[in-house]
């Protein structure tokens, strides 16, 4: 009987375990859950709205949310929305709430307040996309800035339009 009631709770533990569907790190804790919203279309050299929306499962803390904007796939294709600058002020960038704690020199790293455990929150850029037609993206990782393991990325993808 002792036996079953025990093999009963570790499939009561474990179904519990997978029923969160949250992904773990190493350590236990949870992945950030990230979406983005941005236009499929724009029209050349016009400023878009980039939502983040992130959410922590927990089940710790994120001590600092940070986002870096990276080239997607080849150099040469697509076009990067955001691509590194000098001096932290990044031109792609005219504006970023809510206002980031830090910004990387290159202006391709924010920095903001961290989130706590269950919460979610919305960051949103506003972004100059490129001038010249074509697909134009860029691929968004989002982490916590004490745990680089606590991360996951969206695709931030527009086709340009004169």
């Amino acid at each position: 009987m002792w036996r079953g009631l025990a093999a009963l709770a570790v499939v009561a533990a474990l179904g519990g375990a997978c029923v969160s569907g949250a992904p773990l790190t190493g350590s236990g804790e949870g992945i950030p859950v990230v979406s983005a919203d941005f236009p499929p279309h724009s029209k050349a050299a016009t400023t878009q709205t980039a939502v983040l929306q992130v959410s922590n499962p927990g089940p710790a803390d994120m001590d600092s949310l940070v986002v870096a904007f990276a080239r997607a796939g080849d150099p040469e294709l697509p076009a990067p929305i955001v691509d590194a600058s000098a001096g932290g002020d990044n031109p792609s960038v005219s504006g970023v709430r809510p206002e980031p704690v830090g910004v990387s020199s290159d202006g391709v790293v924010y920095r903001f307040q961290g989130l706590e455990e269950g919460a979610s929150t919305s960051i949103t850029f506003e972004l100059v996309v490129p001038a010249d037609p074509g697909p134009a993206a860029n691929a968004v990782q989002v982490y916590d800035g004490s745990d680089i393991e606590r991360a996951a990325g969206v695709r931030l993808e527009t086709t340009v339009e004169r």
